[in-house]
Formats: structure tokens, sequence, C-alpha cells
């Protein structure tokens, strides 16, 4: 589901680059030249991202001392979206587009993927490794500056508490669950997330069961009542209270505010 490499040498215009994955980002770290597809030909910079559609062929025109050259599937990019229902998130492949980021970013980029690099050789599990892809994303795009605060013992603490809620969400609600997943006290995984997120662990759970349950009202043809169930919800009536007393409207409220 993930590819990553990291790639240097000349590279002529008349080959194409491979990737496994249609989604692909190249993230430049030393580098001189050009991309090059149908649609123009984008400069080569250090610290500069692209974030490159599923169609057409990618070539370089170039002569690169250190880049990574990073693919994922599909779902891993909509999996990311449920995360980020900006606007701006679901239109990062829609055309080829680039972001430069500055010598302190391109250095948590770069601990970041070297991060990613290891755990992919080490054979981890994919809902951890996809952590990797959502906060890259969103850092490297500008929709989220969490690696700016941390440090990267809290990096690893955080993708593996994001990997372990991504899993279960759906069924354990249980504070003890996460906190025996973590290895820490009620108190301390607590001040962990209100240091990094703002929010204390019942908040991050009940929050990511309301985005699942929007993302399937407006995205599946599943009835209310079945979204109810598969999320563990229980009644309608019980998954309408939830819903109003979170988010202050009703479902049918939201649904209609959605249509519009």
């Amino acid at each position: 589901m993930i590819q990553l490499e990291n790639i240097n040498g000349l590279y002529k215009r008349e080959r194409g680059v491979d990737a496994y994955f249609p989604m692909r980002v190249l993230i430049i770290k030393e580098a001189s030249g050009f991309l090059c597809m149908n649609s123009g030909e984008y400069e080569l910079r250090p610290g500069r991202v692209f974030f490159i559609p599923e169609e057409g062929v990618i070539r370089l025109e170039a002569n690169i001392q250190s880049a990574y050259w990073l693919s994922f599937t599909s779902y891993l990019f909509i999996e990311f979206l449920q995360q980020h229902p900006d606007p701006q998130a679901k239109n990062l492949f829609l055309t080829l587009s680039y972001k430069d980021l500055d010598q302190n970013k391109l250095i948590k980029m770069v601990n970041l993927i070297e991060q990613l690099n290891k755990d992919i050789k080490l054979k981890k599990d994919i809902s951890l490794l996809s952590q990797y892809i959502y906060l890259f994303l969103g850092y490297a795009s500008g929709l989220d500056v969490m690696l700016k605060v941390l440090t990267p013992d809290e990096m690893q603490q955080l993708l593996r508490f994001r990997a372990i809620l991504e899993q279960y969400f759906r069924s354990e609600r249980t504070t003890g669950f996460y906190t025996e997943g973590m290895g820490m006290s009620t108190k301390k995984l607590n001040n962990f997330l209100e240091s990094i997120l703002g929010k204390n662990l019942l908040t991050i759970i009940k929050e990511r069961l309301v985005r699942e349950a929007e993302e399937l009202l407006i995205n599946s043809d599943y009835s209310i009542a079945e979204i109810s169930e598969s999320l563990g919800c229980g009644r309608v009536s019980a998954f309408n209270a939830t819903y109003k007393k979170y988010k202050g409207i009703s479902v049918a409220e939201f649904l209609q505010g959605a249509k519009n």
C-alpha cells in the first residue's frame, strides 16, 4: 500500500519514473533540473514537495543529490480526506501542485520520511504506517501544523495513538482500552493528548465517531439505522440524540445542509 524510495543520480526525460501506487509525491532535499509532464515543466528546488495526480507519466530532467519518491494507494488518500474535510485537501492531487518548505519544515519532513522508511523495513503494521501518510500530507500541504511542535518521541506516541484509534474507534469507547494500548495511565494519556491536540481522549473518540457518521451519511447508501448499528450507537433515537448533543443540530438538519 506504500512505496518509498530514496532516489539520486542523473535522470533523463526519455525514461519515465515508475510508481507502484497511483498517489505520487516527490520530496526534494537537494536537486536541480525539472519535473516534466504534459502540463509543463516544474523546477526542482530544495524543500519543494510535489503532489502528482494519478494521470500522466512522470519524467525527470535532473541531477538529484537526495530526494524521496513516495507513492501510496487511493484508499489511504480517502482515509486522509476523512481526517481533513477541507476543500484544499480534496484538491491536493486534482492537478500537479507543489509546496515549498523552509529549512526548518524540511528537516521535520525528512525526519518523518526517514522514520517511515525504517518502519516500512521493519514491516510495521499498515495501520501505523498509514498514520505517517496522513501526518505527512497534512503537514506538507499546510493543513496540519502538528510537526512544528513534536519531538521525535512525541511523534512516535502520536502515530501509535492514531493507529489504535483508527483501528478500534467503532467498537472501543472505554478509556481503559486506549490507556492499555498506549501503556500509559489515564492521566498521562490525557495530558499528552491535551498538550498535542488540545483535547482529551473521550472528546477525540467522539469527534472521530461523528466524523465517520457524517462521512457515511453523505457518501454511502446505508440507512441511518445501519450507520447507527455499525458505529455501535444502538437505536436510531440514541444515535440522533448523541449527534444533536455533540453537534447542536439534528441528523436531518445536517443532511439538509449537506444537500445545499
